[in-house]
């Protein structure tokens, strides 16, 4: 436009000049020194619109810290909706359980990304399923070899159900639904409005040992809503609520989630501190049903007798914290149980506590997509679960909730790792030290387990893997004491030569053995009167 009007100028100032004169040569010269003022006129011009977007920038700079790349600080384009879909999944993504830290896991990315496409983008969807079958060499259908007071077993070949999870999910930019709408993104990058999520998810649960009868269980373990992105100063900030996996950390190889605060209730989470860690608060409930337990186990409850039982927690986390080697989690738990009556108006003791959490974890371990995680924890009474649920225990007649003695307490320390340390070799450790007081007739318990998981890698598809685990648990109270080993051989069929790739195809056979202090408690009906047992048989293992 500046360049029309000034051309247009001159061409004007020209005919005047021409019809005042006739001399060609003074046209001329006009002429000239018009067309040499143009140009100076433009090249000022040029100078001075870039000083003004250097000036623009520099002042952005100095309000924000620095741009986002990519972003023009001055014009900056409509956020697409590509653009704030990709900001979601990046706000929702967990990284707790060791399976979803790996990165050997990308190999799904393709399929993830097709199942979505399928969907139109309208959800994303998750899961986990295990199933086969397996048997005893006694003739009947697989047990499980775990020993008593153990809270968890080494899984390899000694799982004896099959077990799923479904999940559907949701991630969104909210303004206009489901499309972005046509405001710029702020300064550093993020959407200018909210984004969201729902989830769901249903487990299934079916056990070897009824699998053609009505055992067949079904569950909602996860069913809530988030939003996030609402404060400018605080974009990673989420509330949320409704019942969720929450704070779940992990050991692959026994399936023990020894912090895991997944419940009913609702809070925040991914609070940015200055230092770059964040922090997390939430009220969590869980509910239940249970004869009430006596510590006289003279006195067995009544199955069919039940008293309602409710537990509260608020667990307050600080984690992404800096550490040497790594990065650490820091977790506060306060814990109350409730009871109320059964119909004989008795009533279990109520209780109260809290528990301290710290978590250590370190990716890159040995392998690119090594992670090792070191945890130490100590509660007392109703957090010394370090669950927001309840410890049980199983009598000839059923499963029944135990009340936590305000007074009892429990210290854990785990030590685990899974690392790729070459194409053909994968491996995973586990420790597990654990000391209970229960301060009543249960005396003090102490657990110490150790296992660990080799897999040899012959192609990209097919491998071994071998499993040993001990497990001794020492019982002053009314529990056994002893010692049981459990070794397992698996040759594998997989979609890949990392300790992760899944789907797996998988046949087993696994031998048994335990000391004399377990014998009738470990491996069911056939096993009674043994210390040895073998079963074999064949599964399938699959996340995404």
């Amino acid at each position: 436009m500046k360049k029309a009007l000034v051309f247009g100028a001159s061409l004007l100032v020209t005919a005047t000049l021409f019809a005042q004169t006739n001399s060609a040569t003074e046209v001329e010269a006009i002429r000239q020194e018009m067309q040499q003022m143009r140009a100076d006129y433009e090249q000022r011009m040029d100078k001075l619109e870039k000083r003004l977007e250097q000036v623009e920038a520099e002042a952005a700079t100095a309000n924000h810290g620095t741009t986002n790349a990519g972003i023009n600080a001055t014009n900056p384009a409509p956020i697409t909706a590509e653009q704030a879909q990709a900001y979601a999944d990046r706000e929702f993504q967990t990284h707790t359980e060791s399976p979803d830290m790996s990165p050997g896991l990308t190999n799904n990315a393709a399929l993830k990304q097709r199942v979505e496409q399928v969907l139109n983008n309208y959800v994303d969807t998750g899961g986990y399923f295990r199933a086969g079958y397996g048997r005893d060499e006694q003739g009947g259908p697989q047990p499980a070899f775990q020993a008593p007071g153990a809270f968890a077993k080494y899984r390899l070949g000694n799982e004896a159900e099959n077990y799923g999870e479904l999940m559907i999910g949701k991630d969104w930019y909210v303004p206009d639904l489901f499309s972005a709408g046509a405001e710029p993104p702020r300064l550093d990058g993020t959407p200018p409005g909210p984004v969201a999520r729902t989830q769901v998810r249903v487990a299934f649960y079916d056990p070897y040992s009824s699998s053609s009868s009505s055992s067949f269980q079904t569950s909602l373990p996860e069913a809530w809503a988030s939003i996030g992105n609402i404060f400018a100063s605080q974009p990673d900030l989420k509330f949320w609520a409704g019942q969720r996996f929450y704070r779940r950390e992990d050991i692959c190889i026994n399936d023990f989630f020894f912090y895991n605060m997944s419940g009913a209730g609702g809070g925040v989470e991914d609070y940015q501190l200055a230092n770059g860690s964040k922090l997390a608060l939430a009220w969590i409930g869980n509910g239940s049903q249970s004869g009430v337990y006596s510590s006289d186990i003279t006195a067995l409850p009544a199955p069919n007798n039940q008293a309602g039982f409710s537990k509260q927690n608020v667990d307050l986390s600080l984690y992404d914290v800096d550490l040497p080697l790594g990065r650490g989690e820091f977790a506060v738990v306060f814990a109350t149980e409730n009871s109320g009556q059964d119909a004989a108006g008795a009533q279990a003791p109520n209780s109260q506590g809290a528990a301290v959490n710290f978590i250590h974890t370190r990716d890159q371990f040995l392998s690119a997509d090594g992670v090792n995680k070191f945890s130490l924890q100590f509660g007392t009474g109703a957090a010394k679960t370090f669950t927001s649920g309840y410890e049980t225990t199983t009598y000839t007649n059923g499963t029944y909730i135990v009340p936590d003695d305000p007074s009892s307490w429990r210290f854990r320390a785990t030590e685990s790792f899974v690392s790729d340390l070459s194409p053909h070799f994968s491996i995973s450790p586990a420790l597990v030290y654990q000391y209970t007081d229960y301060h009543d007739s249960q005396g003090n318990v102490q657990w110490l387990s150790g296992g660990v998981r080799p897999i040899y890698h012959f192609t990209q598809n097919f491998d071994v893997a071998w499993e040993g685990g001990v497990d001794h648990v020492h019982d002053e109270g009314s529990g056994p004491s002893g010692t049981l080993y459990k070794l397992t051989l698996a040759p594998e069929v997989s979609l890949g030569n990392h300790f992760f790739s899944r789907p797996v195809l998988r046949a087993y056979v696994t031998y048994a053995r335990w000391t004399d202090g377990f014998k009738g408690s470990i491996g069911g009906n056939d096993y009674m009167a043994d210390t040895v047992g073998w079963v074999w048989g064949m599964q399938m293992e699959t996340w995404w």
